[in-house]
């Protein structure tokens, strides 16, 4: 079997606007991601019970677990 070469992509001048868009929203979605998360800590270690916390944002108890661990 002959390998073929992958064309070259060529972008147009809108479809690279849109691409610096879609790059820019991801970039802004993962840092929100992470602020959400380190706020979620900071309420935790203060002392707000997990199942409040998970009601209250949407977040489920196995995965508050698996990042932080549970409750000792």
């Amino acid at each position: 079997m002959t390998a073929m070469p992958r064309p070259i992509t060529e972008l147009t001048d809108e479809q690279r606007r849109l691409l610096a868009v879609a790059v820019k929203s991801a970039k802004k979605a993962r840092d929100t991601e992470d602020q959400a998360w380190t706020d979620a800590h900071a309420a935790r270690v203060a002392g707000v019970p997990d199942t409040v916390l998970c009601e209250e944002t949407g977040l489920s108890k196995s995965t508050l677990n698996r990042k932080y661990g549970p409750r000792g």
